[in-house]
């Protein structure tokens, strides 16, 4: 992740989101919310973030179609995305092209702060 770019997760659970949010601001990481697809989109928009974490099953724009739009999009298609979801499996994530699945029953949030560090570095330094 470079400087000034953020980490945008995206889940329909307004209390897991909030939570790993919270976990993932106290560790140092700049983050935004996005409580659908189709808000994830809209975020993507605006600006670009370095990394996603994205639930599979939501209503609307699922997790696969956020993916696929995603991947379609030149300006989208390099953007590491993290699965997090109760529902999938890590083939899938394979499949799809992403940079892991995390399954949500099975990983503490500070589990998910590692994954997140593999993946996006340490957070940039703050000024």
């Amino acid at each position: 992740m470079t400087p000034g770019q953020y980490i945008l997760v995206v889940d329909d659970d307004d209390d897991f989101r909030s939570a790993l949010c919270e976990v993932l601001a106290q560790a140092g990481y700049p983050v935004e919310q996005a409580a659908s697809g189709e808000e994830a989109l809209l975020r993507l928009e605006s600006e670009t973030p370095g990394i996603v974490l994205l639930d599979l099953k939501m209503p609307g724009i699922d997790g696969w179609g956020v993916i696929e739009r995603m991947r379609a999009e030149p300006r989208w298609a390099a953007i590491p995305v993290l699965i997090l979801s109760a529902y999938g499996y890590e083939w899938e994530a394979e499949l799809l092209g992403v940079q892991g699945y995390i399954p949500k029953a099975d990983v503490k949030l500070d589990g998910i702060l590692a994954r997140v560090k593999t993946v996006a570095g340490d957070p940039p330094l703050r000024h």
